[in-house]
C-alpha cells in the first residue's frame, strides 16, 4: 500500500480529566443509526481498569495486531491465510455483546404519561436489542474512576502480566489505589493489521491521508477485520451485517 501522507491526533493525557465530552459528541456524530447502538468509536476508559470492550488487550484470547515469526517476518497474530478461511463462518475470536454492553434506553414515556400516583413514576432501563425491560450489568464506561476496582480490576489484562514482575499486586484499595484517564479512537495504524485480515479487501488504507476505511460495497461481513484489530475499533453493523468505522 502507498500512503503519501499520515495523519495523525495527539491526546495529552495529562490534561485529560475524564469528562466524556469528546465521546459523547462523537456518540451523537457518528453512531446515530440501526445496528449501532453498542459502538463507541470515541471512548474514554480509567487504567488500570477492563477497558471497552472487556479485556481487548488480551491478545492471547482476541488475536489481534501482528506477531514476528521464526524468519522475523510480521505475521498475523490471528493466523494464516488457511485459518482465517477456516473460521470464516464461524470466528471463535470475536467480542460478544456481553464484552461491549448491551445498550439501553428509558421508558421516558411512562414519565410523561404515569397518571397521578402515590408513589413517583420510574423511568425503566429498557434493552434497545430486544426492546424488553433489562437489568444494567455493564457499560463502556461501567469502570469509570476506578468503580468497582476492588472486586475487578486485577481482571485487566496489563495488571496481570505485571504481576509476576512485581513483589505485590497492584492495590485497588482506597488508600493505595492510582489511576489516568485514556481517550481511545482508531490509530489508523501504518501497517493496519485489520486491512491485512479482510478476506473481501474492504478495509483499506487511503492514500492522501492514511485514514483506515472499509469499501461498505465491498463488505461482506465476515468480522475479521474486528478480530485483526489490536483495539477493537472497528465495529460489526447487525443492521446491515456490514463492518463499521468512523466515518464509514
Amino acid at each position: 500500500m502507498k500512503v503519501m501522507a499520515q495523519v495523525g491526533m495527539v491526546m495529552n493525557l495529562d490534561k485529560c480529566i475524564g469528562c466524556h465530552t469528546c465521546s459523547v459528541t462523537c456518540k451523537q456524530a457518528w453512531t446515530n443509526r440501526d445496528g449501532m447502538e453498542y459502538a463507541w468509536f470515541n471512548n474514554v476508559e480509567t487504567r488500570p481498569g477492563q477497558g471497552y470492550p472487556r479485556t481487548y488487550q488480551d491478545q492471547d484470547r482476541w488475536k489481534g495486531g501482528w506477531v514476528l515469526n521464526k524468519r522475523g517476518k510480521l505475521k498475523l497474530r490471528s493466523g494464516g491465510r488457511l485459518k482465517r478461511l477456516a473460521n470464516i463462518f464461524s470466528n471463535p475470536n470475536l467480542p460478544d455483546v456481553s464484552d461491549y454492553y448491551e445498550p439501553w434506553t428509558y421508558d421516558y414515556d411512562n414519565l410523561l404519561s404515569a397518571p397521578l400516583q402515590e408513589h413517583s413514576p420510574v423511568a425503566q432501563p429498557r434493552s434497545t436489542i430486544t426492546g424488553k425491560p433489562m437489568k444494567i450489568e455493564w457499560s463502556a464506561n461501567w469502570d469509570d474512576n476506578l468503580g468497582g476496582a476492588p472486586e475487578h480490576g486485577h481482571m485487566d489484562p496489563i495488571v496481570k502480566k505485571i504481576k509476576s514482575d512485581v513483589t505485590d499486586r497492584v492495590n485497588f484499595e482506597f488508600e493505595q489505589a492510582f489511576m489516568f484517564y485514556l481517550p481511545r479512537i482508531c490509530e489508523h495504524c501504518l501497517n493496519p493489521s485489520c486491512v491485512a485480515a479482510c478476506p473481501s479487501g474492504a478495509m483499506y488504507k487511503r492514500a492522501e491521508d492514511g485514514i483506515v476505511l472499509v469499501d461498505q460495497d465491498q463488505c461482506r461481513g465476515w468480522r475479521m477485520c474486528v478480530t485483526g484489530c489490536p483495539y477493537k475499533k472497528v465495529f460489526f453493523n447487525h443492521a446491515t451485517g456490514k463492518a463499521a468505522r468512523l466515518g464509514a
